[in-house]
């Protein structure tokens, strides 16, 4: 293992999951005013955040493989570390968004409207024709038990999913950081 290539990775993971990190607090910001608004803009645009926050990790395994000199690689370690810290990394930011966000700025607007939509009569009537009531019966459960719980476990629990989503990304966004670096020709 090259020690260059491992500080290497350990300051590219803390840039680039500071990035990401901001990518997936934009995408939930976007997610919140789409719930909470119901703007069709806001929908599209969260689409589109959320579409860049799930290629951005390979976007920046990229960007990390072409500060490598052209035919160099770094080892399979080195690159699985940048991958496993840039997302810790990221999920430690958006965790503290997460708490901010539901302790001081949500005042239960989200969990009003998740109300609004799980206890509608059209919502009802949606799933009677589809014939699933239980599901229905199900999720209000399910609804009635995150609604007891406080902002902190709320992004404690936020954060656990990004954690176990995280790893389940690592190994493919490692791949790309671990593969031979190329020249890139630019068109002029």
């Amino acid at each position: 293992m090259n020690p260059e290539h491992y500080k290497m990775a350990q300051s590219f993971a803390i840039e680039y999951g500071t990035f990401l990190g901001a990518a997936w607090l934009t995408a939930f910001a976007c997610f919140v005013f789409v719930i909470v608004s119901g703007n069709l803009f806001a929908m599209m645009a969260g689409m589109a955040v959320g579409t860049l926050a799930l290629v951005m990790p390979f976007y920046l395994a990229w960007r990390f493989k072409q500060h490598l000199d052209v035919g160099e690689r770094v080892s399979a370690f080195v690159a699985g570390c940048f991958a496993f810290l840039m997302f810790t990394y990221a999920s430690m930011l958006a965790g503290v968004g997460h708490l901010v966000y539901f302790t001081y700025m949500d005042n239960g607007q989200l969990l009003n409207a998740f109300h609004t939509t799980l206890f509608s009569p059209e919502a009802e009537a949606q799933y009677k024709a589809i014939g699933a009531n239980d599901m229905l019966l199900t999720a209000r459960d399910q609804f009635d038990a995150i609604s007891q719980l406080t902002p902190m476990q709320i992004a404690l629990a936020l954060f656990e999913n990004n954690i176990f989503f995280s790893l389940l990304f690592t190994l493919p966004v490692a791949f790309v950081a671990h593969r031979k670096a190329v020249k890139v020709m630019i068109p002029k």
